[in-house]
């Protein structure tokens, strides 16, 4: 895990203290986890995002309102794109691929998540171990179903194909999501779409792509690492 762990950084006692001064919080959250480039050491300034997860015992619009704007309000001094804030239910947690809201960091990306992770407030949630090439024809699926639906935005799009980028690293061999990491695991590949999209990512988040060029490139080399791995 992190050393940030060891030497935690003062917005998470921000965020820890708030939640404990709030009844109705305290209670209801099992736990909060901050997870991602942040802990991993490879955020930068501008173009990552903070990854927060939170488990909750029941759901209710409060806890996640109110728990969003603590993260914003201790958050406020990182130059962050954005907060993001994921949530899911403990009982879901015994299998989440198929109950709630399948996260990639809770199924193919695990691996990653359960090494470079943050307790901020409450306990370690248990989870399932998966497979990961056995989830890449799922993941892939996914994305397909999800590029289907924001076909007119731009913004997600630029995302998703961001993360066939990550897939096609880690395929080529990548032991990591670092950026870095990625970044050289495409140039030994040679997909020059993928580096170009990457590039334009880790270069503030530039989209100077059209959403029919960003849509090819999805369902293009989707077609073909399920061709390669859906067996």
């Amino acid at each position: 895990m992190s050393d940030y762990i060891h030497n935690p950084a003062p917005f998470l006692d921000c965020i820890k203290k708030r939640i404990e001064s709030n009844l109705t919080l305290k209670d209801n959250i099992f736990s909060l986890i901050m997870f991602g480039s942040y802990v991993r050491g490879d955020f930068i300034s501008g173009v990552s995002d903070l990854d927060f997860f939170a488990v909750i015992e029941k759901y209710d619009k409060f806890t996640i309102s109110e728990l969003k704007k603590i993260l914003e309000r201790c958050c406020e001094k990182i130059e962050a794109v954005e907060i993001d804030l994921a949530w899911e239910l403990k009982s879901n947690l015994k299998n989440p691929l198929h109950c709630g809201h399948p996260f990639k960091f809770l199924t193919i990306y695990q691996e990653d998540f359960l090494k470079h992770h943050i307790i901020i407030y409450g306990e370690k949630p248990e989870i399932p171990k998966y497979n990961f090439h056995s989830l890449i024809p799922f993941r892939c699926s996914f994305i397909l179903q999800s590029a289907s639906h924001f076909r007119k935005n731009k913004k997600m799009l630029h995302i998703l194909a961001g993360e066939i980028c990550r897939l096609l690293a880690i395929l080529g061999g990548s032991k990591s999501l670092k950026k870095d990491e990625i970044m050289k695991h495409l140039l030994v590949i040679g997909d020059k779409k993928a580096i170009e999209i990457y590039s334009a990512y880790l270069e503030g988040r530039k989209m100077n792509f059209k959403e029919k060029e960003l849509i090819e490139f999805i369902e293009s080399r989707c077609k073909t690492i399920i061709e390669k791995y859906g067996n």
